[in-house]
C-alpha cells in the first residue's frame, strides 16, 4: 500500500519534530547536570570564588582568592578582565572543614541526579535488600 502525499508529509514532519525534541531535551540535561556537577565539585584548591554577582546578561563580576591574594574579576562569555586586587584581611579565610569532598565524578553525579529525580526507587531498593 502506498501512503498519500499528504501522510507522508505529516509523518516526516513528526518524525522531524521529534528528533528536534530529542536534541533540546539532551541539551537541557546536559546543561542543569554540567551546573548541578560544577556545583558539587567543591573548593578544595588552592583557587576560591568568594563572591559572585551579576551586573548585566552574561556579565559577572568575581572576588577570588589565588593563594595569598584576593582579585576583582569582570567575567563575559569571551574573556576574564582583572580589575584590581582587594585587600585580603577584607575577605579572611573561613576554617575549611575537614572532611570537604574533591571533586565528583560524572558517573557519582548522574546517579544522585537520577536518585533525586526518583526518590520512591531508592526506598524500593532499600526494601528488597532487607528482604
Amino acid at each position: 500500500m502506498l501512503q498519500s502525499p499528504v501522510s507522508a508529509v505529516i509523518s516526516l514532519l513528526g518524525g522531524l519534530l521529534l528528533f528536534v525534541l530529542v536534541l533540546l531535551l539532551a541539551w537541557f540535561c546536559t546543561r542543569w547536570l554540567g551546573g548541578y556537577y560544577r556545583a558539587r565539585g567543591g573548593q578544595a584548591g588552592t583557587v576560591q570564588v568568594l563572591e559572585r554577582t551579576a551586573i548585566g546578561p552574561d556579565r559577572t563580576l568575581m572576588v577570588v582568592r589565588a593563594g595569598e591574594r584576593v582579585w576583582l574579576l569582570g567575567v563575559t562569555p569571551q574573556n576574564i578582565t582583572p580589575i584590581g586586587e582587594l585587600s585580603p584581611d577584607a575577605y579572611p579565610e573561613e576554617a575549611a572543614p575537614e572532611a570537604l569532598p574533591g571533586p565528583m565524578e560524572f558517573s557519582a553525579a548522574l546517579r544522585d541526579a537520577v536518585q533525586k529525580w526518583a526518590p520512591g526507587r531508592k526506598q524500593e531498593e532499600r526494601g528488597n535488600k532487607d528482604e
